[in-house]
């Protein structure tokens, strides 16, 4: 049985390493697509994953449970991934999208499987032309499900203008993928 965000950070505070090894393995996958969505590479996806948690473990005790745990920590992520981004964005190489595109498919969500590999390719490749905020955006409430008030809480920005994110990203999305009115509204 899985234990609550609540219970966990309890546990953690009193010492235990179970209970902090149970909330990493709750939230790894989720920390890893968002520092991949920045990086584009599954290493540095995995060191960024890394450092949030360790973030997360040395400033448990700074989370008041103003927002939800979840936002809080996508929001540590959001940070170290943004920040990795500045430091290494004039330093990457361009790599072979089939190679990033292959890996990111290992990741995301089930709902991807419908799609045929050629219109899978073309919008990762189109998602990843996105400005950050926007990519993240996206990639926060169609593949992880997050509401627009959480995404809001995690961009530091009101409701409408994730509203309005979302509705621009869609909108370039589907003028870049030549969608009529089907599939990705």
């Amino acid at each position: 049985m899985q234990k609550d965000d609540s219970a966990l950070i309890d546990e953690i505070r009193s010492g235990s390493n179970e209970a902090f090894d149970q909330m990493m393995q709750k939230y790894q996958e989720h920390i890893y697509h968002i520092a991949f969505g920045f990086t584009k590479d599954s290493q540095n996806a995995l060191d960024i994953t890394q450092n949030v948690f360790l973030k997360v473990y040395e400033n448990l005790n700074k989370f008041r449970s103003q927002s939800q745990f979840k936002t809080w920590l996508t929001r540590i992520a959001f940070n170290e991934s943004h920040n990795w981004w500045k430091k290494n964005q004039k330093y990457q190489k361009q790599e072979n999208f089939n190679e990033r595109a292959l890996d990111m498919q290992k990741t995301i969500s089930q709902e991807d499987e419908y799609l045929a590999h050629e219109n899978r390719t073309l919008l990762l490749k189109n998602l990843y032309e996105l400005n950050t905020k926007y990519r993240l955006a996206v990639v926060l409430r169609y593949f992880e499900n997050y509401t627009i008030r959480e995404i809001s809480a995690v961009l530091k920005c009101s409701e409408g203008v994730v509203k309005n994110m979302l509705f621009r990203s869609l909108q370039m999305l589907k003028k870049n993928l030549k969608i009529l009115d089907s599939g990705v509204s």
